[in-house]
């Protein structure tokens, strides 16, 4: 990476103070944008990130000074100056003298009494100049009574005036405002102040991740962004009174070194964000994909063909985001700290738990840095006690850890000295998930586990993943805690009983922590980490047992979702393959819970009640051959009986003959694969098709069908399920007109009865066309149109190619997908099964199940999926008399000519790797 110059140089001038003769607002935005072009040049030509912001506020400054002294020049040009007094300030980012090339303005106009023409004239004249060179300002015009009379009510105006700086005007006003400021406002209810940022910082990481690792980064309001530094110093001017990072050092809140530390990190931040809003032309603060790549190169990191630039672009990015959430966190505690009621002079009184360890109000630490030499294993025995005793290391201690590390080398990665208290941590009743992200944090865990190095800070550019590898491993961590404390007991009551049966949950822990630890040096990352393993549980002392089971679990992390989600779960032979591969109940268990904490933390709403029952089928199948020694058949039976008696107790009395003919009708399976309560609402479904057959003559029953249509808003999805006599190509049909009215289908159910009525259920996503989903009038024509193409009035083909229109599904994706078509005979006994992988966009799924039609194919069963911009579609087929495709010939026309028609759907594709 080059080195940022901090040198700036001479910017463009500004004319003469015009008292009205010219126009002010072509004058501004000629000299904004002559500004920005020459700072555009100078941070291309290596500039600091806190050169470009010095140089861009102070050119705003000089801006905002003209436009007011030309103002004024214009009101005495025309009008008596009768002590008309009047003073502008700024405000936020400007105020702390932190504009980016595309950062908002916010302006305060101080006046003593009442607004007059002179001040009129004065914020007119500048607003109306500012907002026609294109910088969006904010603005507000107040007497200094009324700055804090507001400053006390309301907790941003507080904080936007804790950032006001001079600019322009009566100086004297300006002072009678400090004054105000620091007897009415700063010293008026602290505790509030705190309670109420710290209340509001909380929620801002909560809303963008709680985490610095994400993949796309907020620069400005994610957690470790600029945001996390303004909310430190807007505390210490509150508690300490000062102004900036040199005051900090001088009242002993933070070292030089540390002072140095968040200034770089501020600096990189700053010349990020720079090269973002000069890239993009607008107040752009999420760092995301698109412009990542080119943004490392113009910071100066090179490639080498792997994509290093971009990796030592985004670790070199978390590193300083790192260092910024440290250093918040140093002075909120500083700020916030109770005082001992037991301080003595020269000693403070709390509790030793060990030669040098202390803990004092909730918190733990160590007395010096002689305490780590002398004892090199409290590097990991803090973290230990932290989690045991239910207290937060100091930051102190924190620091003094980072500056010791290098006291854990080689043979301290043997020494059970060291090893131990980690295994401790694992076996704790609670906080596994703080302590081990503290070790991280601290720097810890990579120096005690290199092989957990080499996915700090790696960014997986892939479809799903919202975190760097190694926060996904942590929050994974976070999620099995989750489950062991009851947190998904209603959502998932499953997964939290197998959650509370696992006597080892150490071993989940290990497994979680170390499940990707492969990722990184190309395919293929569950064999290669687990190929780790055995090397590290030499070094903890685990025995030959923990060792195989560690091993597995991480070998196999991705096979039971791929089971579930993608092939029959219902076909005995893969289930029992799948028990014989896990081997024992425990690694059942294991694995299971290890697949929902995999899922759940790759980003928010990728596990859903889908998944979870699918996943949870596949296991009870499983474990009841482990329990009871039943073949599938038997097993899936009674779970089958018990669902039977379930749904049948949930009706009235008179109501259970039908419903018991209705669940005979159906197709082995369908009661375990379907919820309870939709079992009934298809019962349902299947009356009123019923009625409407009583109604017509017998020649309409082949076109009659009855809809129901549920929205599940928090889920962002609905579900359409349509009951009606099945006939060749009716899926494509279905897929055809719900595609044709803007439908995105992101997961599909084929269920057709014993007497040949199909009852096919479509989840439609939201995220990309909520509006449309909820639009009643928009089903009611899908009724019409549908009614039409089952009788054959409208052709579903011609259809959908007269609907097509730029969707924003079309959109370039996060990462690239290429079209793959599987043909696998091998995988079930009575059908051939095609996967098909390629990128999501309007008309896959109609396009695949219309070309399967078309080629004579019938689907037996779908399981569609899709996540973010992949769709991975499974159909299981046999040719129109029930037979598999063995002809090698046919075989690969349908794998090709289902690939070439998704291939012509929307345009080329990249090319596959």
């Amino acid at each position: 990476m080059a080195l940022a110059q901090p040198v700036i140089g001479a910017l463009p001038e500004l004319p003469a103070v015009d008292d009205g003769g010219g126009d002010l607002s072509a004058m501004a935005k000629q000299y904004i944008a002559d500004v920005r072009g020459t700072l555009a040049e100078r941070h291309r030509a290596g500039a600091s990130g806190s050169a470009i912001v010095t140089a861009y506020t102070g050119a705003v400054d000089r801006l905002v000074g003209f436009l007011f002294n030309s103002a004024t020049a214009e009101y005495t040009r025309r009008s008596v100056m009768l002590d008309h007094r009047c003073a502008v300030a700024a405000q936020g980012g400007y105020g702390r003298f932190e504009l980016n090339p595309s950062s908002d303005i916010d302006l305060l106009v101080l006046y003593p009494w009442r607004v007059n023409a002179y001040v009129e004239t004065v914020a007119e004249r500048i607003l109306y100049a500012l907002w026609d060179a294109g910088l969006v300002v904010g603005h507000a015009s107040r007497t200094v009574e009324a700055c804090t009379r507001l400053a006390q009510q309301d907790l941003k105006v507080k904080t936007a005036l804790l950032d006001v700086r001079y600019l322009a005007g009566d100086r004297a006003l300006y002072g009678d405002f400090e004054k105000a400021m620091e007897a009415d406002v700063l010293k008026k209810n602290p505790a509030r102040f705190y309670r109420e940022k710290l209340a509001e910082s909380a929620e801002r990481h909560q809303r963008y991740g709680d985490s610095v690792y994400l993949l796309e980064p907020q620069l400005k309001d994610g957690p470790g962004g600029l945001r996390d530094i303004h909310t430190a110093m807007w505390l210490a001017k509150v508690k300490y009174k000062v102004k900036n990072l040199r005051e900090l050092v001088v009242k002993g809140v933070i070292s030089d070194h540390e002072r140095l530390e968040i200034e770089a990190s501020q600096d990189f931040i700053f010349r990020v964000r720079n090269a973002l809003h000069f890239l993009t032309g607008t107040h752009q603060d999420q760092l995301t994909f698109e412009f990542q790549d080119p943004i490392a190169a113009e910071l100066g990191f090179v490639d080498d063909g792997h994509r290093r630039a971009l990796v030592d672009f985004m670790k070199t990015y978390y590193g300083h985001a790192t260092a910024v959430r440290r250093f918040s966190d140093t002075v909120i505690e500083r700020c916030t700290e109770r005082p001992n009621p037991y301080r003595l002079i020269g000693r403070v009184v709390g509790r030793r738990i060990r030669d040098g360890i202390l803990i004092v109000n909730r918190t733990i630490s160590a007395n010096g840095a002689e305490v780590l030499r002398r004892e090199p294993a409290n590097l990991v025995m803090l973290f230990r006690d932290a989690q045991q005793h239910g207290v937060q290391l100091t930051e102190g201690t924190k620091r003094l850890m980072r500056e010791h590390l290098d006291l854990i080398g080689k043979d301290e990665r043997h020494d059970r000295a060291f090893t131990a208290p980690f295994l401790e941590i694992l076996r704790g009743k609670h906080n596994v998930w703080e302590a081990l992200r503290e070790m991280h944090a601290v720097g810890v865990l990579c120096r005690l586990f290199p092989e957990f190095a080499r996915i700090d800070g790696l960014v997986q550019r892939d479809l799903y993943h919202i975190f760097t590898v190694d926060e996904h491993s942590l929050m994974g961590i976070r999620e099995i805690e989750c489950l062991r404390r009851g947190t998904y007991k209603e959502s998932a009551p499953l997964l939290t009983d197998v959650m509370r049966e696992i006597d080892r949950p150490d071993m989940l822990f290990l497994a979680m922590l170390f499940h990707d630890v492969g990722k990184g040096h190309g395919e293929g990352h569950p064999e290669r980490g687990a190929s780790y393993i055995r090397g590290i549980a030499g070094r903890l002392g685990l025995n030959e047992d923990d060792a195989a089971q560690w091993e597995f679990l991480v070998r196999q992390h991705l096979y039971m979702s791929h089971l579930a989600q993608h092939r029959d779960t219902h076909d005995p032979r893969l289930v029992r393959e799948f028990a014989r591969m896990v081997g024992s109940l425990g690694n059942l268990q294991l694995l299971y819970v290890l697949t929902f904490a995999d899922m759940r933390a790759v980003a928010p709403k990728v596990w859903n009640n889908w998944r979870d029952m699918l996943l949870g089928e596949l296991y009870m199948q499983a474990r009841t051959l482990f329990e009871q020694g039943q073949l599938v058949e038997e097993a899936a039976g009674a779970h089958a009986t018990r669902i039977r008696q379930r749904v049948l107790a949930s009706v009235e009395a008179t109501r259970r003959p039908p419903l018991e003919t209705f669940l005979a009708s159906m197709p082995e399976g369908y009661l375990t694969t379907t919820p309870e309560p939709q079992i009934v609402a298809h019962f349902e479904l299947m009356n009123r098709l019923r009625e409407e057959w009583s109604l017509r003559p017998a020649s309409d029953h082949t076109h009659l069908f009855v809809t129901t249509l549920r929205h599940v808003e928090e889920s962002e999805y609905s579900e359409f399920t349509i009951c009606t006599p099945d006939r060749p190509g009716l899926f494509a049909m279905i897929t055809g007109v719900l595609t044709a009215h803007g439908m995105n289908i992101v997961g599909a159910r084929i269920t057709t009865s014993r007497g040949g009525i199909a009852l096919d259920s479509f989840r439609i996503g939201h995220i990309d066309g909520r509006e449309v989903v909820l639009e009643a009038e928009r089903w009611e024509r899908v009724q019409q149109v549908l009614a039409r193409v089952l009788r054959g009035e409208v052709d579903v083909g011609a259809l959908v190619a007269s609907s097509r229109r730029p969707s924003i599904l079309e959109r370039p994706a996060r990462g690239e997908v290429v079209t793959d078509v599987i043909a696998d005979n091998a995988i079930a006994e009575d059908y051939t099964v095609l996967d098909v992988i390629t990128r999501d966009r309007v008309g896959v799924l109609f396009t695949i199940t219309h070309t399967l039609h078309r080629l004579g194919l019938v689907i037996h069963l779908a399981k569609i999926t899709t996540q973010v911009h992949q769709v991975f579609d499974v159909f299981y087929v046999t040719d129109e008399g029930g037979a598999k495709i063995t002809d090698p010939e046919r075989l690969e026309c349908v794998r090709t000519e289902v690939a070439r028609q998704l291939q012509s759907l929307s345009g080329p594709e990249p090319p596959a790797a």
